[in-house]
């Protein structure tokens, strides 16, 4: 069977520099498909001519492009990934299922607004294109090994989830007119979440200016949600801290579970527990076993595989993208609404960011 036809819609950090940054790899996009022998990069598309001219030397690509849609015309595709700033992706997302591409790769957040989310997601049923979003945890092995454990017991119910994202903008390369620290970095917290605990009910939370004025859109926001399943959470993001800090934390009846770049850890109840569980103290416990090797970018472009072979439906799919980005969409809505509870769904097409500004609320 010959190679699925790759190209690449964005060239910059993620699409391809990350790469030769970092000592583990694959970590861009374009270093996870290079890896499959399954795919072969073709083609690139970049509006910068340095980026480009630059990923073509790095993955000895030729065919180079600076108009997305000329390529989509040129380049007999069967895979599209699209590492563009959010508000190109519903146009290049669509264009690509238009154009006969089978599987499209697609950088988080999914969208600026639920709308164009919904016409991204009608675009690929019609074509019959498989969408997936690239929410990295999801094929990250030791979260999917929490995920079985608490399915199975292991700790028992899960209560609560407290989640933290903190620091991790601005940089010289952020669309800050578009995406504050909630689109840009806790639609992964979000969506974890929802990894864990499944849909949520209703969100009620801030999304305020409380320093930094400069900015036209929030720089704090602290979150309350309740799931469908029972299980509540709470998040705090803000762009305050000197420092990164991106964190889970599962609360179960019997363990504490924390995730996080450079602090994962288990505590859980002894077997040897006291009679009086109420003052039990948890103490250091051995995390699960990774359900699987290799780094979430590599194992995300080997689920795109296995969907084009199988028909089947990616870990992160178009409706989860949509579904992370909605619960940031309803921070907003609470915050125009004083901070009231909002009810999932949420019927608003609109970029809700641009809905405060309209308002005078930013």
């Amino acid at each position: 069977m010959a190679p699925y036809r790759v190209g690449l819609i964005g060239c910059g950090r993620i699409g391809s520099e990350f790469e030769d940054r970092f000592q583990q790899h694959p970590v861009s996009i374009a270093g996870a498909f290079a890896a499959l022998p399954e795919c072969q990069l073709v083609a690139g598309c970049n509006r910068g001519r340095e980026r480009l001219e630059r990923f073509g030397e790095r993955w000895g690509v030729t065919a180079l492009y600076q108009d997305y849609q000329e390529m989509l015309r040129s380049e007999p595709l069967d895979i599209v990934a699209v590492a563009t700033p959010p508000a190109a992706h519903r146009d290049q997302v669509v264009a690509a299922a238009e154009a006969g591409v089978r599987g499209i790769f697609c950088e988080k957040p999914m969208a600026l607004s639920l709308g164009e989310c919904d016409d991204m997601i009608a675009a690929c049923r019609e074509s019959g294109a498989t969408l997936l979003v690239n929410c990295s945890r999801r094929w990250d092995g030791l979260h999917e090994a929490v995920r079985r454990g608490g399915e199975a017991g292991r700790w028992g119910r899960l209560l609560h989830l407290v989640g933290y994202c903190q620091g991790c903008k601005p940089l010289p390369e952020w669309e800050a007119d578009h995406e504050g620290p909630l689109l840009h970095d806790a639609v992964h917290l979000y969506d974890i979440m929802r990894f864990f605990a499944g849909d949520v009910e209703w969100v009620l939370g801030t999304a305020s200016r409380r320093s930094r004025l400069d900015l036209r859109l929030e720089d704090t926001s602290m979150a309350i949600l309740q799931f469908i399943s029972g299980v509540q959470g709470v998040a705090i993001v803000d762009e305050l801290t000197e420092f990164s800090h991106f964190r889970l934390e599962l609360h179960f009846e019997r363990g504490l579970v924390t995730l996080g770049a450079n602090t994962s850890g288990l505590k859980s109840v002894p077997a040897e527990a006291s009679s009086e569980p109420w003052w039990q103290e948890l103490a250091p416990d051995a995390l699960p076993v990774p359900a699987w090797e290799g780094t979430p970018m590599l194992n995300a472009a080997r689920d795109l595989v296995r969907c084009l072979q199988t028909g089947t439906r990616p870990r992160s799919s178009g409706e989860d993208g949509r579904a992370a980005l909605e619960i940031i969409m309803a921070l907003y809505e609470s915050e125009r609404r004083g901070h009231a509870p909002v009810t999932l769904p949420l019927d608003e097409p609109r970029p809700m960011l641009e809905v405060l500004r309209e308002e005078g609320i930013y």
